[in-house]
C-alpha cells in the first residue's frame, strides 16, 4: 500500500501515523495542510490503493522550493524528530471501496509497528443535538486499545468524548450524564465523517492503537474549522515547538490563496 520515494529508505516503526478522512468541510485535510506546512515535513512517499480516485497538483506547501513540486491524491509526509507520519488523502473513495481500504490502512499500520493512529475527522453541525451546541465544537473517541489515554484527554486536557447516540431522532448523553469511554457500533452516530465510524470499529482488530479527534462544522469556508483542529491536536501532542507562527502558531500555505478563486471582477456589478 505504502509506496516510498527511491530516497526514502527508514523505517516507520514507533510512529505515531495521522490519518485525515474525506468528510464534511475537508477540515482535516485542511488541519494536515498546517501540519505539513507548518513543520516543514518531507514527502517519505505515497498510499497506492484501487480505491484511490487519480489526482495530481502542484506546490501545495510553502516549504518545497522547486517550482511544479507535483502532488499526487494520497501522499504521506514524515518527521524523524518527531517520530511523526502523517497521511494527505485528497481525494474521495470510489464507490465500494470502503472496507478493502479500511482493512488494508489498518494492516498497513500494524505490518509497520506504528506506535498508534491518529485519525481525524468532521460531522455535520446540524446533526448535533442540545448539548453539543454547548462548549467548544470538537469531540474525542478512542478504542479499547487506547483506553489509557482517555483520562488523560478528559481530566488533564478537559477535552469532551463523542456522546453515544444511536440514531438522528435520539437525543445525546445529556451533559453531566456518565461517558461512555469506547462506543459501540449502536452507539455511534457520525454523519458526513468518511470512513471514520469503519476505522473506529474494526482498529482494535487489526490490534491498533487509534484516537480519533471530531470538529462538528458545515460546509463553508473552513478555514478557522481546521486551525480550531489542528490547534486541538496541538494540545495533546505539542506539535508546533520552535515551528510555531502565523493564525494560532500555523503557518497557512500559500496554495490556500486559490481555494475559493479571486476575488469578484469589477465590472461585474
Amino acid at each position: 500500500m505504502f509506496v516510498p520515494r527511491r530516497d526514502y529508505t527508514a523505517s516507520l516503526e514507533g510512529y505515531r501515523i495521522i490519518f485525515p478522512c474525506v468528510s464534511v468541510g475537508n477540515v482535516p485535510q485542511l488541519a494536515v495542510d498546517l501540519i505539513i506546512n507548518t513543520l516543514r515535513l518531507s514527502c517519505a512517499g505515497y498510499l497506492r490503493h484501487p480505491g484511490l480516485l487519480p489526482l495530481v497538483g502542484n506546490d501545495a506547501f510553502d516549504h518545497l522550493k522547486s517550482p511544479g513540486h507535483l502532488h499526487l491524491s494520497t501522499e504521506v509526509y514524515c518527521s524523524h524528530e518527531l517520530k511523526l507520519a502523517v497521511v494527505q488523502m485528497r481525494v474521495p473513495l470510489a464507490k465500494g471501496y470502503q472496507k478493502e481500504f479500511v482493512e488494508d490502512l489498518l494492516t498497513w499500520v500494524r505490518d509497520v509497528k506504528a506506535s498508534d493512529l491518529v485519525v481525524l475527522t468532521s460531522s455535520d453541525a446540524v446533526e448535533r443535538r442540545d448539548s453539543q451546541l454547548l462548549g467548544r465544537p470538537l469531540r474525542f473517541m478512542v478504542n479499547q486499545l487506547s483506553l489509557p489515554l482517555y483520562e488523560h484527554f478528559a481530566n488533564d486536557l478537559k477535552w469532551s468524548s463523542l456522546e453515544p447516540r444511536t440514531s438522528a431522532v435520539e437525543p445525546a448523553t445529556s451533559l453531566g450524564e456518565a461517558q461512555v469511554k469506547v462506543l459501540r457500533d449502536e452507539e455511534l452516530f457520525l454523519p458526513s465523517a468518511g470512513i471514520a465510524r469503519r476505522l473506529h470499529l474494526s482498529s482494535s482488530q487489526w490490534n491498533v492503537k487509534m484516537v480519533t479527534l471530531i470538529a462538528f462544522c458545515s460546509q463553508g469556508d473552513n478555514i478557522a474549522d481546521s486551525i480550531g483542529m489542528a490547534s486541538y491536536l496541538n494540545e495533546w501532542l505539542h506539535l508546533q515547538g520552535s515551528f510555531k507562527q502565523g493564525p494560532q502558531g500555523w503557518a497557512c500555505p500559500k496554495s490556500w490563496g486559490l481555494m475559493y478563486g479571486g476575488p469578484s471582477p469589477d465590472n461585474l456589478f
